[in-house]
C-alpha cells in the first residue's frame, strides 16, 4: 500500500523548526541546513517545501499569524464579547516558560520589520487586523462607534506593552493580564 504523505504536516513541522532556530538564533541565523537540523530532516525536504530563505522565513510569519487567528477562535466566546476580547488581548502574554519561544518569535520578526518592506506590511495587517476586531467586540459591548476606535487602539497597545514587560521578565503574567483586564472594563463601563 502506498504510504499517504501529509504535505501540510510536513510543512508544519518545517515552520516550527523554524521557529527553534529563530528563538535560539535569530532571523539572521536562519539557514536551511539550520532549520533541517532542528527538524531533523534534510536540507533538500527544506528545499522540497520552501524555494528560497526568503520564502521559509515569510511563511513561518504566516503561519504564526495564522496560527494565533485559530487559537483566538477557540479560546474566544461567540456568546461573550468581553471573554473574546480578554482572550484576544491576553493570549499573547507569556503565562509560563512554554509560552516564551513564541513570543519570542513574533518579537524576533517585529525587529525584521524595520528592515524588511514585506514582513513590515504583513505585521503591519495582521495588527491592523487586531485592532478591527477589538473595535468590533467594544462595539458589540456597548462602546459608542466615535469611542470605539481609539479605544480598540488604546487596548491593543497596552496588550502589546504587557506582553512585551512579561516577556523581559520586567512584570509578572497575572499582573499583565490583570493590568490589560481593567483596561478591557475600564473601557467597557456604561
Amino acid at each position: 500500500m502506498p504510504r499517504i504523505v501529509d504535505h501540510a504536516q510536513r510543512r508544519r513541522e518545517i515552520v516550527w523548526a523554524l521557529w527553534a532556530v529563530i528563538h535560539d538564533r535569530g532571523i539572521d541565523g536562519v539557514t536551511f541546513r539550520a532549520v533541517a537540523a532542528a527538524g531533523g530532516v534534510s536540507i533538500g525536504r527544506v528545499q522540497h517545501y520552501f524555494e528560497s530563505r526568503e520564502h521559509l522565513i515569510r511563511a513561518g510569519a504566516e503561519h504564526m499569524v495564522a496560527e494565533a487567528e485559530l487559537r483566538y477562535r477557540h479560546d474566544g466566546s461567540p456568546t461573550d464579547p468581553r471573554a473574546a476580547l480578554v482572550a484576544l488581548l491576553t493570549r499573547p502574554v507569556p503565562t509560563d516558560d512554554s509560552g516564551r519561544p513564541g513570543v519570542s518569535v513574533w518579537y524576533a520578526y517585529l525587529a525584521e520589520s524595520a528592515s524588511d518592506p514585506w514582513i513590515r506590511a504583513f505585521l503591519a495587517d495582521a495588527t491592523r487586523g487586531t485592532v478591527a476586531e477589538t473595535e468590533r467586540l467594544l462595539t458589540d459591548l456597548g462602546v459608542p462607534e466615535d469611542v470605539s476606535g481609539p479605544a480598540a487602539l488604546r487596548l491593543v497597545a497596552v496588550s502589546n506593552g504587557v506582553t512585551q514587560a512579561v516577556l523581559l521578565g520586567a512584570m509578572d503574567p497575572d499582573v499583565g493580564i490583570g493590568l490589560v483586564t481593567a483596561e478591557v472594563d475600564a473601557h467597557t463601563r456604561r
